[in-house]
Order: structure tokens, then C-alpha cells, then sequence
């Protein structure tokens, strides 16, 4: 009885999924620090059932067949560029077994060329723009750093229980040190975590290193973090976390979703005279999200999530030269965050989504314009944005994504983020983002995309020789970005 249950079919949604591929690390341009975001937690709302089979690209949504079993965990991150189904087909001839366990190896070949037509950080990529005064001028890049690797395991059962399954995952692409030359691209871990679940139960338990729980939406965008910086939050850290779907009629399923995830202070890691550490107790994040309309809905379900985190890094501040910030002192620093996502399908071929967030100290979290401490007030930064995008099927091939994101710390919160010169610095006060974008799939493995770009930023400098500081208003930084991509799914 137990294992009839257990036998409801899985079906790959036949809409293309509409979200990024690329996330970002650390860089630093003309003095600009951008330590590494971590997180992206990239988890369905309940209208896409997840499951880790997928890697953050290739994989797509699902939905129940068979009535008897409840729709599985969400767990497809919204950044794919084939559906489920396709996905499985393309890549079951290269499964091979050991004993018990199943590999599946996946990943992409991934080559872009951009024009940037003033300075951002980076030139591969673009978070924000650099201030005019800074550098105005404009650079290139050809990269294929993005280029991903990975591979699902999948273990044996247990003959106890047929409902639960095990399977684990590893993944890594080539974005592990960005200063280094383009041609040298390093290592870096993305996902390595096992996952232990139940579709009939609607539960899953994983342990390793994801997607953050909070926030899991993004635009499909080609720029390597997708909306980063400029409304988007989020990145990937080590977690122990619990996943519990309840379906509460034909239209209606709720899924509550808590984890106690690595918590590690993320500004500051390369300035002499700061150390970041880890608090001293991990982030809780938890997240309750909704879908209406499974089946009464023609343009598919809509859902809607609310999530938030609250966690502490701890940094320990030597005096700084020729600025107000003269005794050395180890904080406590909190970050938290609240925050909503919504992806709601017009039609069979247009739909809507976003989020938008309130919270302190998310530079780990891609928040705050990569700011989450200022160095002279040596606490937390507060910072609020959102993001918003619309995903167009234009033909069974050609998609476009059009949308805008806004990040904006609060000014009160901002003395300064660089080291002084003379007691001079400057910090970055608001990152607007525009743009539109067309992806075309010639077939299951080949995606070549055009993306158009507008980053807007505004800096400040402030004297902070004393403690009345002084404010002036600094060129804004303005790049218009074009970027053209090939990716090659295998």
C-alpha cells in the first residue's frame, strides 16, 4: 500500500523556466572591494516542483500526474533554459552505475562578449558602475569562465521505505577567483550537498551547501549575477535545512521552509586592519510560500512566498589612519532581513515576477551595493530593493526578459567603505538596473542570447577626519552593457 503510494509520475512543465545562469564572486576594480556574495538559495515556489536533479541551470519545472501523490517539494532554482523533461532525456544515455549508485554528470559550455560603454565592476561581468570621476572610459570582454560542470548522485533505497529517496550533488564552474587573467579562470565550488526526500510526504531534508532559502526568484538575465547588487538578494552557503509541502486542496498548497545555515562576515577580507569572522551562532533563515491554482488556472499557478533571516558576524577594527575611526574594537554585528517574492503567469506565454526585501548588513547576500558594514560608523548597513521582470515566450524558441531592479542603502548608515586617503573616501548610495534581453534555443542543447544592459549608480565622498562628517555629491556612474552569449548544455 505504502509503495503504490510512492509511484505517482513526474511531468517536465512545458514552459521554459525564467530565470538567470550566472552569479557572481569577488572583484576588485580602481579600489573598489567587492568580497565574495555567498548565497543564492534559487528554490521554486510551489508552482515549480524542485528537485535537485537539477543544477542550478540545467533543469526544469514539474508537476503531478497522478492525483494520489502530493506535488514534490519545489527545488528548481530559476535558472534554467530547458525544462525538466528535456533536461532528463538529453542527459539519460550518459548515466552509469557503481553498485547501488546512479552518475549523471551534466553541465555547460559557456562563452559571452560584452562591451561595457563605461567602467563597472567587473569588466566580465557588471554589479554597479563606477563613478564617472573614477573611470568613464570604456572596456570589453570576451569570457568563458562560466562554463559549469557537475553530477547527481543518486543512492540506494531503503527497502523499509521505498517513499524515501537519496541522491546527492556536486557542482562547480570556473568564477573561483575573479582577479585573476580570463584565460586562468579557478575552481569553485557551487553546490555540494546531499538530499534525502519524500514526494509522497512532501518533505525533503538536505545537508550541504545551496541555494539561501530566502529570496528565490531572479530575472533570466546573461550578466553573471543576475540583478546582483541591484535588488536581488541572495546567494549559495553550507545549511542543514527542512522542506515541508502541504497540500490543502485541488488549488491550494502551502510549503514552510527552515534552515540554520553558515553565517561568515563578508566585507572587508582583503583591507589591512579588518577581520572578519564568523558569529557566534549560525543565520536561521525560513521561508512560507503559497500556490493558487494549480488546476483551475489556465496560465499555470501563481505563487507567492514571504521569507526572512537573522543571523550576527562579528569584525574586529584596528585604528585607521587620519580618520575619526582611531581604537580598535571588535563588533557584533547583526544581519537580517524580510523579504517577498511573487511569479505569477499572465498567460500560457507571459508572466510576471519579483521581489523585493527590507534588512541590514546583506553584502554576503548580494544587498546593500556590496555593503553591509561601514567601516567608520563600524556597524551594519540598513538597505531596502526590489526587482521586477516579465518573461515573454515570443515563439516555442525565442523568449525575451524585460525587467528593472533597484538597490538602496540608507545614507544615514553610510560614512564611508573605503579605506581613507587624507581622511577622504566614498561609498555608493543607490544601483539602478535596466534590461531586456533575447534567448533563442536552436534545440535542447544550443541557447545563444543578446542581452541589453543600464546601470546607473550613485557615490557620495565624505571626509571623515572627524567625526562631523562632511558629505559631497560625486559624478554618478552610468554603463550602458552589451552582451551576447552561446551556451552548450550536455
Amino acid at each position: 500500500m505504502l509503495s503504490a503510494a510512492c509511484m505517482g509520475t513526474l511531468q517536465g512543465a512545458d514552459y521554459v523556466s525564467y530565470s538567470p545562469i550566472r552569479i557572481a564572486q569577488s572583484a576588485e576594480t580602481a579600489g573598489e572591494e567587492l568580497p565574495p556574495p555567498p548565497g543564492f538559495v534559487q528554490e521554486t515556489p510551489a508552482s515549480v516542483s524542485e528537485d535537485v536533479d537539477q543544477t542550478d541551470d540545467p533543469i526544469g519545472n514539474e508537476s503531478i500526474a497522478a492525483e494520489t501523490s502530493a506535488a514534490p517539494i519545489p527545488d528548481h532554482d530559476y535558472r534554467d533554459f530547458v525544462t525538466r523533461a528535456e533536461f532528463e532525456s538529453a542527459i539519460s544515455n550518459l548515466a552509469w552505475k557503481k553498485g547501488p549508485f546512479t552518475f549523471t554528470p551534466y553541465g555547460f559550455v559557456w562563452a559571452d562578449v560584452a562591451w561595457n560603454s563605461s567602467r563597472c565592476v567587473t569588466d566580465g561581468y557588471c554589479l554597479y558602475s563606477l563613478s564617472d570621476e573614477v573611470d568613464d572610459s570604456p572596456g570589453a570582454a570576451v569570457d568563458a569562465r562560466m562554463t559549469r560542470i557537475g553530477a547527481t548522485v543518486d543512492g540506494p533505497g531503503f527497502p523499509w521505505n521505498p517513499c524515501w529517496k537519496l541522491k546527492g550533488v556536486l557542482e562547480a564552474d570556473f568564477e573561483g577567483q575573479v582577479n585573476t587573467t580570463r584565460n586562468k579562470g579557478q575552481l569553485q565550488l557551487r553546490k555540494a550537498f546531499v538530499e534525502l526526500r519524500n514526494d509522497h510526504a512532501d518533505l525533503r531534508f538536505l545537508f550541504g551547501q545551496d541555494w539561501d532559502i530566502i529570496s528565490p526568484l531572479a530575472p533570466q538575465m546573461l550578466n553573471y549575477l543576475p540583478a546582483g547588487f541591484a535588488g536581488n538578494i541572495g546567494y549559495r552557503r553550507a545549511q542543514f535545512r527542512i522542506d515541508k509541502g502541504i497540500q490543502m486542496g485541488p488549488d491550494f498548497r502551502a510549503l514552510w521552509q527552515i534552515a540554520v545555515v553558515d553565517s561568515f562576515g563578508a566585507d572587508y577580507n582583503s583591507t589591512s586592519g579588518v577581520a572578519s569572522q564568523a558569529g557566534g551562532w549560525p543565520l536561521i533563515e525560513g521561508r512560507y510560500a503559497v500556490t493558487l491554482g494549480q488546476r483551475c488556472r489556465p496560465a499555470g499557478p501563481a505563487t507567492f512566498g514571504v521569507s526572512a533571516h537573522v543571523g550576527e558576524e562579528t569584525y574586529r577594527f584596528t585604528p585607521i589612519k587620519d580618520t575619526y575611526a582611531a581604537t580598535s574594537e571588535r563588533e557584533h554585528i547583526q544581519t537580517w532581513s524580510v523579504n517577498f517574492d511573487a511569479d505569477v503567469p499572465l498567460t500560457k506565454r507571459i508572466s510576471v515576477l519579483g521581489e523585493g526585501f527590507y534588512g541590514c548588513d546583506l553584502s554576503s547576500f548580494c544587498g546593500g551595493i556590496n555593503q553591509g558594514v561601514d567601516l567608520y560608523r563600524r556597524d551594519g548597513v540598513r538597505d531596502v530593493g526590489a526587482w521586477g521582470a516579465v518573461h515573454t515566450k515570443l515563439t516555442d524558441k525565442l523568449t525575451n526578459n524585460t525587467g528593472y531592479g533597484i538597490d538602496k542603502p540608507d545614507e544615514d548608515d553610510l560614512h564611508g567603505t573605503t579605506v581613507a586617503s587624507a581622511g577622504k573616501t566614498s561609498f555608493r548610495t543607490r544601483n539602478e538596473l535596466f534590461f531586456t534581453n533575447f534567448l533563442y534555443q536552436w534545440n535542447k542543447a544550443l541557447m545563444t542570447g543578446i542581452e541589453l544592459g543600464y546601470w546607473k549608480t550613485d557615490w557620495e565622498a565624505s571626509d571623515v577626519s572627524t567625526t562631523d562628517v562632511q558629505f559631497s555629491d560625486m559624478d554618478s556612474g552610468k554603463t550602458f552593457r552589451i552582451d551576447c552569449a552561446v551556451q552548450y548544455l550536455f
